[in-house]
């Protein structure tokens, strides 16, 4: 999963294409401005400015809308803006920022609009914080409205449908992965590039996941999916359970999550025109059951046992929200 690949470049092209087409009425009039953040009214009356026919908003009132927070370097005249554990670095009048935290090392961005130091107020083009912190910007007319890329089918589905289809969703999130903690190099990719999931019995929010030689435990978080926790560990000689169980785990960070209950394991791999697809239980003493497999060539299934799922017999989802 290369999250920060699709991260930074989503983040660049926003610099470049979407403030160019910003409608050219509000960088002429610089209207007052309603601000709307996950349907919640900040402000009937944001204030903007225009510089070089660009329309920039004040940095802070836009970042701490989005629970981000603002810290200012007065010794270096530069503004760091931090969401999760990454961070967008920026000074007035530069023509780039340095995004922090997608993946090891620094990113650097150029800037189609710099910021703008007026009467001691930073301002940025508007797409500039939402969009590198993976949130959708609607402008209409004196209106802006900021939300996640989760549709509100999908959230009525991930927060309160049944296991078997709101795993199934999860699964499939485009979305890029936010991370608490710098995120670790995934140095071995298998030639099936097999990805995994296993949930706890029950739950949908929280889960881990599988790529290579690293293993993730994601939350979905105000809408977004979060990494708080990562390792590294042997592969592809060591078995999930093992891994899970901590036999071959190096590179730890963050917090790894406490679980005391049997969790469903879902893997599938694609190489050429074929596909597998595996399912099965860890139970609490880390051995692994095995309750399905499928392997598919050309469209059509070649081999199969028992019936694929995404929820272990008699499982009952107990995480609604």
């Amino acid at each position: 999963m290369k999250n920060w690949l699709r991260h930074a470049v989503l983040a660049a092209v926003a610099f470049v294409v979407l403030f160019a087409n910003l409608p050219p009425a509000y960088a002429a009039s610089a209207p007052a401005t309603k601000l709307i953040v996950e349907g919640k009214t900040i402000t009937e009356r944001l204030p903007v400015i225009t510089d070089r026919g660009r329309t920039l908003v004040p940095l802070r009132i836009i970042s701490e809308a989005l629970d981000a927070q603002v810290q200012w370097n007065s010794k270096t005249s530069t503004v760091t803006v931090q969401k999760w554990g990454e961070r967008l670095s920026l000074k007035p009048g530069a023509k780039k920022a340095t995004l922090q935290g997608i993946r090891p090392g620094d990113i650097a961005l150029d800037l189609d609009a710099p910021a703008k130091l007026k009467n001691g107020t930073v301002y940025v083009p508007m797409r500039l914080i939402a969009h590198t912190f993976g949130y959708e910007v609607e402008w209409t007319q004196g209106v802006i409205k900021i939300h996640s890329p989760l549709s509100e089918e999908t959230k009525e589905i991930l927060y309160r449908g049944s296991l078997e289809e709101a795993r199934a969703k999860i699964r499939w999130l485009t979305q890029s992965l936010h991370y608490i903690n710098p995120p670790l190099e995934t140095k071995f990719v298998d030639e099936n590039y097999d990805t995994s999931f296993i949930f706890p019995e029950g739950e949908v929010l929280g889960f881990y996941y599988t790529y290579g030689d690293t293993i993730s435990w994601v939350e979905l978080q105000d809408n977004f999916l979060v990494c708080t926790w990562q390792a590294n560990f042997e592969y592809p000689s060591t078995g999930h359970a093992e891994t899970l169980k901590g036999t071959s785990i190096t590179n730890s960070i963050g917090n790894a999550p406490k679980i005391n209950k049997n969790m469903l394991f879902y893997s599938y791999g694609i190489f050429g025109d074929s596909s597998r697809a595996e399912y099965g239980m860890i139970d609490t003493n880390y051995q692994y059951t095995r309750l399905a497999y499928e392997r598919i060539v050309g469209g059509t299934i070649s081999n199969s046992e028992g019936v694929m799922a995404f929820t272990l017999p008699g499982e009952v989802r107990t995480d609604y929200r």
